[in-house]
């Protein structure tokens, strides 16, 4: 049976817009005026931002697709 995996990486410029060191997470705005909330792996990383900096990020996307024979 077919299947197939792709994956691309990207990097984007994007403005910090909010920082919760609580939590730990920032709120990151792109180009594009999305608004995304990721969690800080290593909580000390929020000591070097500030809201307005602009940060370079790089990430992986991927995908996996398999097809299978359904059950009778």
């Amino acid at each position: 049976m077919p299947a197939g995996v792709a994956a691309r990486q990207v990097t984007v410029t994007a403005s910090v817009e909010a920082i919760d060191k609580e939590t730990p997470s920032i709120t990151l705005k792109g180009p594009e005026g999305n608004v995304v909330t990721v969690i800080v792996m290593d909580p000390k990383n929020l000591e070097k931002v500030k809201v307005g900096d602009k940060l370079a990020i790089t990430y992986t996307e991927a995908l996996a697709i398999s097809v299978e024979r359904a059950e009778k």
